[in-house]
């Protein structure tokens, strides 16, 4: 089992510029990077289509699949350190700080499976097929 930091170094590390963002990067960053891959996927097809060459498409589904992972590895950082309990009614910095963790962790791991299934048709299918 971690050793976790006594409650007030916590407070101060949620409260700092650094703190409050990796729990923004966690909580939206799965989100965002869907979106960015279905943008940028839908840019590329047509340049996969004149070139023959499917690899970029892959190429961005994978990154933006590693990078999910990684805000998602962020948010389960955050609520592992804010306290492994579930987000009640407390308020508060580490109250604050719990909730958006944890939502954070299941929006990552959602988005995150969501962009892998946005990648399956691209592995099954050809970009430029009933073009």
């Amino acid at each position: 089992m971690a050793v976790h930091a006594p409650a007030p170094a916590l407070e101060e590390r949620f409260r700092h510029r650094r703190g409050i963002l990796a729990l923004c990067i966690g909580l939206l960053g799965g989100p965002v990077l869907a979106l960015a891959s279905l943008h940028v996927m839908y840019a590329v097809v047509p340049w996969s289509c004149h070139t023959g060459r499917e690899l970029p498409l892959h190429l961005v589904a994978a990154a933006t699949l590693l990078a999910a992972a990684g805000c998602l590895w962020l948010a389960w950082r955050d609520w592992r350190l804010a306290g492994r309990d579930w987000p009640g009614e407390e308020g508060g910095t580490l109250g604050r700080s719990r909730f958006m963790a944890a939502l954070g962790v299941m929006l990552s791991a959602f988005f995150a499976l969501v962009i892998a299934a946005m990648w399956v048709p691209t592995l099954v299918l050809s970009a430029c097929q009933g073009a």
